[in-house]
């Protein structure tokens, strides 16, 4: 049974321990990682302090770091264990049952939505419910907020803050130093005044006739709020003409939009760019010493480049350092700084979704070439013809061994049947 075995595995091109591209199985290691995978069914890879696990992706991942364990059935059921130390883990089956123990030892339990306690959910410390929406209680670091019939009434009391609302129809939002923000009948009256001695001042929003908010450092006028908007500060102007088909500013923040034909928008390092909203874009973000570029034609083209802006002892201004492109989904091409890969077709519109590499994108990669330091490879048809090509060696294969060649700077063999002819590399 064991030499059928390897028979078969020969035959579909597993015999080696160093396999990758087949869409059934690979088996790839190196000195710190490894990984293995019957796709689409199971995944496993190891790295230093990190390794994960998956079961038919996305349906079932276990993962781990260090000493801390982690699994996710589909995109709602979560379990956690952490540091052997302490006594924390968490079970989640979101958003019915919770289950698990806090950082601070504490264990819990809640079942929507008839009641129960959650510690560490939806950036909250602590989440108690009865009967959800009709009962909940909050805690967020000192600030402690009870809703009743959510989201109509609530209200949240701490350090410097209070909140009260009765949902749509009065609104009170204080942070004391800093503001005091009030609604009525929301959305249609809201006021606020500033009480920190930065930028003092406030004003009023009466939706839809008029409002006005003035502070020592700007001022902001509506007419039919939210359609027609001016404002002014030493370092900003913003018009709204109207709001959101004309949009215009400039300062510290630029924008010029004219939706959905055109839009192009500049603030600190990150700008964005649009022609026929959302179709196409243009967006760059400047780094310490590179700037990156991004253009879409959604969801059809995607393309991405790393430009050097400042001088390194490896690369002048103006360098592309990487450069990535996908036609949806025909093809993908990237290079990072010596190695690129091409490869088809490209089923799976985002960039890199790392499950999606794991266990699915080679069942539709028919055709793929890599580069990696001077050395090319072609991979046809899920290894039904392969090719390497560098330096000091040449090498193809067809049908994964019933024929091939192999030559190096001394020495040349032939395959045939899976076996190899003539002298062996000394």
């Amino acid at each position: 049974m064991k030499r059928l075995l390897s028979i078969l595995l020969m035959l579909v091109g597993v015999a080696s321990a160093q396999v990758d591209g087949d869409p059934l199985y690979a088996n790839i290691s190196s000195s710190s990682e490894t990984f293995y995978a019957w796709r689409p069914f199971y995944s496993s890879s190891t790295e230093p302090e990190r390794w994960r696990k998956d079961y038919l992706w996305p349906l079932y991942t276990k993962k781990g770091f260090k000493e801390e364990e982690y699994s996710r059935f589909l995109f709602f059921g979560y379990s956690t264990d952490f540091s052997p130390d302490t006594e924390r883990d968490r079970n989640w089956l979101i958003p019915f049952y919770f289950q698990g123990t806090s950082k601070d030892g504490d264990d819990y339990l809640a079942i929507f939505p008839f009641g129960g306690t959650i510690y560490e959910f939806l950036g909250r410390d602590k989440v108690t419910f009865v009967l959800f929406p009709f009962y909940a209680t909050s805690d967020i670091n000192e600030v402690h907020t009870t809703t009743v019939v959510w989201p109509f009434g609530s209200k949240a009391t701490g350090d410097k803050v209070y909140r009260f609302r009765v949902f749509p129809f009065y609104v009170n939002n204080t942070l004391e130093g800093e503001f005091v923000k009030k609604y009525y009948l929301w959305p249609v009256l809201s006021t606020v005044e500033y009480t920190n001695d930065r930028n003092p001042g406030g004003g009023f929003v009466l939706v839809p006739i008029y409002g006005k908010i003035n502070t020592e450092g700007a001022d902001n006028y509506w007419v039919l709020p939210p359609f027609f908007r001016y404002m002014t500060s030493e370092n900003q102007w913003i018009v709204h003409v109207p709001w959101p088909f004309i949009q215009l500013a400039d300062g510290e923040m630029k924008k010029r939009i004219f939706w959905p034909f055109y839009g192009k928008k500049e603030l600190g390092t990150l700008s964005r760019q649009y022609w026929l909203w959302p179709l196409i874009w243009n967006n760059s973000t400047q780094y310490a010493s590179h700037e990156q570029h991004r253009r879409k034609l959604v969801p059809f083209i995607h393309s991405q480049s790393d430009v050097v802006t400042e001088k390194t002892s490896q690369h002048e201004i103006g360098d592309v350092t990487s450069r990535y492109w996908k036609v949806w989904p025909l093809m993908s091409w990237e290079r990072n700084q010596e190695r690129s890969r091409f490869r088809t077709l490209e089923l799976w519109p985002l960039r890199k979704t790392p499950g999606i590499e794991r266990n699915w994108a080679p069942w539709w990669t028919l055709y793929r070439r890599t580069n990696v330091d001077g050395e090319i490879g072609h991979d046809l048809l899920w290894g039904a013809y392969r090719q390497t090509a560098g330096p000091e060696q040449f090498e193809w294969s067809l049908l994964k061994g019933l024929a091939g060649y192999k030559k190096t700077e001394n020495n040349s063999q032939y395959r045939f049947l899976f076996m190899w002819f003539g002298a062996e590399e000394e």
